[in-house]
């Protein structure tokens, strides 16, 4: 079992519409690893997508909205949490993804990442085979259920507005997009104490 929440309609469309224009227009540069720097050419091999740079306005009105997610989220996972990490506005285009990872809450790994519990993200446009504009194929998040090997995998529906939730030692995927521009908004929500 793979456990994960996906609240609906935490953004509406215009808002939606809002988030990809200034995020496609922003300013930035490959979203990197955490704790390391964003300009090493090999980690394009894990990770390749754009993290775009949003005004501090945009930033705090997201974080406001993560904010109110939080208890809904306390009592999906019967964890107290915190706060909210800063967001990732992140532009995935053609050929982007990320390998199979984990957001931290593991042992084996010491650096900031030790404390996030609860990964969150919210998907700014659709999936779809059909070209249509603004959508986007390819780029699913894929949910790897524990100690399953090959066997449990889930997709999520990229719905537009909508917020997924799970918890961040989940092993977890973007796999590549094949058309169009996929847009989303990640952040992680630190234990308490």
């Amino acid at each position: 079992m793979i456990d994960f929440i996906e609240i609906a309609g935490v953004l509406d469309e215009a808002e939606c519409r809002a988030l990809r224009a200034e995020i496609g227009a922003a300013s930035g540069g490959p979203a990197g690893l955490m704790g390391r720097p964003d300009r090493q050419p090999a980690w394009q091999e894990v990770r390749r997508t754009r993290r775009a740079q949003v005004s501090p306005e945009m930033e705090a009105s997201v974080i406001g909205l993560l904010t109110a997610q939080r208890q809904t989220l306390e009592r999906h996972f019967g964890l107290p949490l915190s706060v909210c990490e800063k967001p990732q506005f992140l532009h995935y285009r053609e050929g982007d993804f990320f390998v199979p990872h984990q957001d931290g809450n593991t042992p084996l790994i010491f650096d900031e990442s030790r404390f996030r519990r609860i990964s969150a993200v919210i998907f700014l446009n659709l999936q779809s085979d059909d070209r249509s504009a603004g959508t986007y194929a390819g780029g699913s998040l894929v949910l790897h259920g524990p100690y399953s090997g090959p066997d449990l995998r889930v997709a999520m529906q990229a719905t537009p507005g909508s917020l997924v939730a799970f918890r961040s030692e989940t092993t977890h995927e973007v796999t590549p997009v094949t058309h169009g521009e996929r847009f989303t908004v990640v952040s992680w929500y630190r234990g308490m104490g």
